[in-house]
């Protein structure tokens, strides 16, 4: 039974003539298992940079998304102030139409 760290194994058809291809163009099992080496080592930066770029993407959507949160705290904030000036308005206004029909209209000025 080959060991773990043993370069040949047999996972696939196609194997024994890569091989051989391979022999035969002067490349070895230790070339290939740099660049195996290499190619692990550029995917794990790979990796590590698209972790790191994902992470300030998330972190500028939601810097983005609490500003749009705010704005529309404010602009809540706005309508209930419009919304109890409005009411206390029409407070007033029934309040003086009372008083005017209490106390009788005032005389037309000639």
């Amino acid at each position: 039974m080959p060991s773990i760290a043993h370069a040949e194994h047999n996972w696939s058809p196609n194997y024994r003539r890569y091989m051989d291809e391979n022999r035969s163009n002067g490349v070895t099992n230790e070339d290939m298992a740099i660049n195996l080496l290499q190619t692990q080592l550029e995917l794990s930066l790979i990796r590590e940079d698209f972790q790191d770029q994902l992470r300030e993407l998330r972190q500028a959507v939601n810097r983005d998304l609490d500003a749009m949160n705010r704005k529309v705290d404010d602009v809540r904030a706005g309508q209930l102030d419009i919304s109890n000036m409005v009411a206390d308005l029409k407070k007033s206004f029934r309040f003086s139409a009372r008083s005017i029909c209490e106390d009788g209209l005032p005389a037309q000025q000639t």
